[in-house]
């Protein structure tokens, strides 16, 4: 059972690295010979086979949901449109500041949705008719990046727009048993709301009540990464089990005080019992998402079989628990939360079993803790591209105050609340006071130098051979030559990436949608021109997208942040870059928001190895003047040659043009101001001369960037046009004495077939 669970993981995971879907016809074939085979072949040939069925059994299944998902992926002809949908509010909506978010079910989509200022009360289960325009999923995709697109894809979601206020959007019905369990859910986030404090924890409180964690900002997140401590706020095994247990506790207690009970049913059937309801009660709070599926399902297993009395090996129960939410969604294997729910409890299993314990409980969790922080490190690599150093002493203080306390605390608070409201309140505050010590401690821990260790997985075969590493040196302390793990981990210890050699440069225009951000690295420095914008404190695109590309540099300083101008798009993530690095200098037009930082004025130079920098534009008399006081910045390696223009438009271009005239030839230009119609002018481009234009816009930006009348004078001229939508991240390594070789296009060389 164990190997053939693996084989089927193994086809899901297949598919996943194909650029393009396989027909279904596929799924088809691969059936039919599973059939034919299971029927003709001897057993002893089966034997022989059902592991390599397997595994293309879990192909076929995967393609099968994966066409399933495709097919109701709306038209490219639709994007835009004005379209009715009727259908269902599908999770529990999410008011900011301006709008409120929420998944859309229709008959055959789900539509992610968000619906600016309206003062409708919306509730999940409710049926409306509301006029939206939609897209197709489209995010940003660069190295190191979230992959937005594939996290819309196993979740089901067929497109994401926004609804349309000039229509009249009217709910149509509204009954308690459309997604009764999500309205319950809803119903108690809404009193928790009503009274918890407002406080930097509260949001934490409803997270371990309901599972939702919307209002968790970006720098409380960056504290748990940070200690290891994130899967301590979602609802997964270690809650459950311990509502689980207190629940058997309790029970089968009060079970024995009464003789007619236990003699219908002992009060350990009874127990486990309540065990196993507690378990299904708690998982659907959290909506069922997949750690609480991976653990309710697990406790399923057991309790059953405690109740029949078979015999239930640990990882039987966790096979079968794999097994099943590989056949609800094969999809979720493109998750991070697959993995590290799966691979801890396997961890744990693996390293907890076949021991022989002398110095007690205590030591037992001893155990556990660093039997978790040792084996997770490679996954933790791969999903983050970082572990946390700290992360046993921040789990063995966070996780018995979280699991043994403030869990059962809030549970039961949160059942007060509809019983004893005034209790019931009392509760939810201590638990926020208690949780608030706890966190004063993990900023503590958090605080403290080196407690992040960066990596980058560039390759496959190192994050196999440190996981080989890692399950050697979690064999039993008597098998001799545990240690040799070590030796299978140093590639991923060790590994370092190349930088350009002296007089050569890398030059890479990330994605950032609607925004510019761009990364020059040279033999021993780098410089960021521009971080993206900020949309929210969860939405950074500093955050998301130029950090992590800079740590899959293994980049630790950054010695030059430019900021063109102050616009949201260019400047907005500049804050999570100077909280993630030590910035040496800042260069910039609005040296106002900053501390300290200096302007970028004309005629300021420097070299890196071989590499020189120059700004041309502005001069102080430019100041003030929004676009058009844009740092412009040229940047030559031999005969090869960079502008980035940030804003400017034809007032600068025309400046540049009559004073910079020598410097403006270049073999790249970043188009000034996205390919806007007002820049282009004809005499910048004709003295640039660019062989290739990059554009850094967003995915049907609402501007219509790039213009038509610039697309025009660019194929006019025969430059070579590319874009942050269609190539993701674009990277060049410029070589000294050769032609400009073509870039790497991250969209191009790294498609998935669930990628546009």
């Amino acid at each position: 059972m164990r190997l053939s669970c693996l084989a089927f993981l193994l086809g899901v995971v297949f598919l996943q690295f194909f650029s393009v879907l396989p027909t279904i016809y596929v799924s088809i074939i691969i059936f039919s010979l599973a059939i034919f085979c299971k029927i003709s072949f001897k057993k002893k040939i089966w034997k022989m086979i059902r592991l390599l069925i397997a595994s293309a059994l879990g192909f076929a299944w995967a393609l099968v949901y994966a066409h399933m998902i495709m097919t109701n992926k709306i038209l490219v002809s639709d994007e835009g449109k004005d379209i009715t949908l009727s259908g269902y509010i599908a999770s529990i909506p999410h008011a900011s500041s301006d709008q409120t978010n929420f998944l859309f079910k229709t008959h055959n989509k789900l539509v992610q949705l968000s619906w600016r200022d309206t003062t409708e009360k919306l509730s999940v289960g409710d049926k409306w008719e509301l006029h939206v325009k939609l897209k197709r999923p489209h995010g940003t995709l660069n190295p190191g990046g979230f992959d937005y697109e594939a996290w819309a894809f196993q979740t089901g979601i067929n497109a994401s727009g926004y609804v349309n206020n000039k229509f009249n959007n009217h709910l149509i019905s509204s009954h308690w048993y459309h997604y009764s369990i999500d309205r319950l859910r809803q119903l108690i986030a809404i009193k928790m709301s009503e009274v918890l404090p407002v406080s930097p924890t509260s949001p934490w409180i409803t997270a371990l009540a309901v599972g939702e964690r919307y209002d968790i900002n970006a720098d409380q997140w960056a504290v748990l990464r940070n200690t290891g401590t994130n899967h301590l706020m979602a609802i997964a095994g270690l809650h459950i089990g311990m509502m689980a247990l207190l629940a058997n506790f309790l029970v089968a207690r009060s079970w024995k005080q009464f003789s007619r009970l236990t003699n219908k049913i002992p009060a350990v059937y009874a127990g486990e019992l309540a065990a196993l309801m507690m378990g299904l009660l708690y998982s659907a709070l959290a909506g069922f998402s997949l750690p609480a599926q991976r653990a309710s399902l697990m406790l399923t297993f057991f309790i059953l079989a405690l109740l029949f009395k078979r015999n239930s090996a640990a990882w039987q129960a966790w096979c079968y628990a794999l097994f099943v939410v590989l056949i609800l969604n094969p999809l979720t294997v493109l998750t991070e939360s697959f993995w590290l729910s799966f691979g801890s409890v396997a961890l744990i299993i693996y390293g907890m079993s076949n021991r022989v314990f002398e110095t007690g409980w205590w030591w037992k969790w001893g155990r556990i803790q660093w039997v978790i922080a040792l084996g997770l490190v490679p996954l933790s690599i791969a999903l983050f591209q970082q572990c946390s150093l700290i992360s046993f002493i921040a789990n063995n203080i966070a996780i018995p105050c979280v699991g043994f306390i403030l869990v059962p605390m809030i549970m039961l608070g949160c059942v007060l609340l509809f019983i004893l409201p005034a209790v019931g309140a009392w509760l939810l505050c201590l638990s926020d006071k208690i949780l608030g010590l706890v966190w004063k401690v993990l900023m503590y821990l958090s605080s403290l130098h080196n407690v992040v260790w960066y990596q980058h997985v560039p390759h496959y075969w190192m994050l196999i051979a440190a996981i080989i590493g890692v399950i050697i040196l979690l064999l039993p302390i008597g098998v001799a030559g545990r240690y040799v793990g070590l030796i299978w981990i140093l590639p991923l210890l060790l590994f370092k990436e190349s930088s350009p050699k002296i007089g050569e440069m890398q030059f890479t225009l990330l994605d950032v949608g609607q925004g510019l951000s761009a990364v020059v690295q040279t033999h021993n420095h780098v410089l960021v021109f521009d971080a993206g914008a900020k949309y929210s404190s969860n939405y950074d695109m500093g955050a998301s997208v130029v950090v992590p590309y800079l740590h899959t540099l293994g980049i630790k300083n950054v010695d030059m942040l430019v900021i063109s101008h102050g616009d949201n798009d260019h400047i907005g993530g500049a804050d999570a870059i100077l909280k993630a690095f030590n910035v040496r200098d800042i260069k910039t037009s609005v040296p106002e928001k900053f501390n300290k930082a200096d302007y970028c004025e004309r005629g300021a130079a420097w070299r890196w190895e071989g590499v020189d920098f120059r700004f041309l534009y502005p001069t102080l008399a430019m100041r003030g003047l929004n676009n058009n006081s844009s740092c412009v910045l040229k940047i030559s390696s031999a005969d090869k040659s960079i502008l980035l223009t940030g804003d400017i438009e034809k007032l600068a271009e025309k400046e540049l043009v009559q004073n910079q005239k020598e410097y403006l030839k270049s073999d790249i230009l970043v188009a000034p101001h996205h390919g806007s119609k007002t820049s282009a002018e004809d005499e910048f481009l004709s003295a640039v001369k660019p062989d290739t234009v990059l554009f850094a816009i967003g995915y049907r930006n609402r501007y219509h960037f790039p213009h038509a009348s610039v697309i025009q004078k660019y194929t006019q001229l025969n430059v070579n046009m590319l874009d942050s939508v269609h190539g993701g991240a674009i990277q060049f390594l410029l070589h000294n004495n050769e032609r400009l070789a073509l870039p790497e296009l991250y969209r191009v060389t790294h498609k998935h077939y669930w990628n546009d």
